[in-house]
């Protein structure tokens, strides 16, 4: 719990205590009428920061989330297996990782890592 959190709590315990002292002094023989008021008020000030120390909390992290993009191809596609550019290893799909729209290889047989250059088609 935060320090502001915590002066806030003793802020608003403090106002909703002399608010029900002013009520009840209120119905004593030397009591005022108008004490009734300034106690509600108190009360109502220490309410209302304890609400508003409730309403900011901040909410949980959400948790990342996973996106998954699926593409469905027209025709008739062969897949064709990729070989590392400096040894010449076929390489898998764990061989294969997408880091901020780039495509990166590493060769689990000779150790090189490179960036994969798609070229235009036409």
């Amino acid at each position: 719990m935060s320090a502001g959190k915590i002066i806030g709590y003793i802020i608003a315990a403090v106002l909703l205590f002399f608010g029900f002292l002013f009520i009840w002094a209120a119905f004593s023989p030397e009591g005022e009428p108008g004490w009734i008021l300034v106690g509600i008020i108190t009360m109502g000030v220490g309410l209302a920061i304890i609400t508003l120390i409730k309403f900011r909390e901040p909410k949980p992290a959400q948790p990342p989330q996973e996106i998954i993009q699926k593409i469905d191809l027209s025709g008739d596609m062969e897949m064709e297996t990729l070989k590392c550019q400096k040894c010449g290893g076929e390489l898998q799909k764990d061989s294969i990782t997408v880091k901020e729209g780039a495509i990166f290889i590493s060769c689990p047989y000779c150790g090189s890592a490179y960036q994969m250059v798609e070229e235009p088609k036409w």
